[in-house]
């Protein structure tokens, strides 16, 4: 996680996943989608790509990042998050 003229962005870097029906990516406690801020479709799947993080999320309750399929209700990918702040 890093901020960026006031707005918080989860980078990620070096990315290469396989792509996937319905892919979002979450901000999650654990790595389950249970209690999740969606940040939106998959935008990537090699590579450096940014999400922009609402504002109003406390990023310290979370501790991963997942590429989720709602299509599929699977998880496809995570990252533990590292904050740069």
């Amino acid at each position: 996680m890093l901020e960026f003229d006031g707005q918080k962005i989860l980078r990620f870097e070096n990315l290469e996943i396989t792509n996937g029906p319905s892919l979002h990516v979450y901000l999650s406690k654990d790595l389950s989608n249970k209690d999740v801020v969606d940040l939106g479709e998959n935008l990537a799947t090699k590579g450096n790509v940014n999400y922009s993080v609402p504002s109003t999320v406390n990023i310290e309750e979370y501790n991963y990042a997942l590429i989720w399929s709602q299509k599929y209700g699977v998880l496809f990918a995570y990252t533990e998050l590292q904050s740069m702040f």
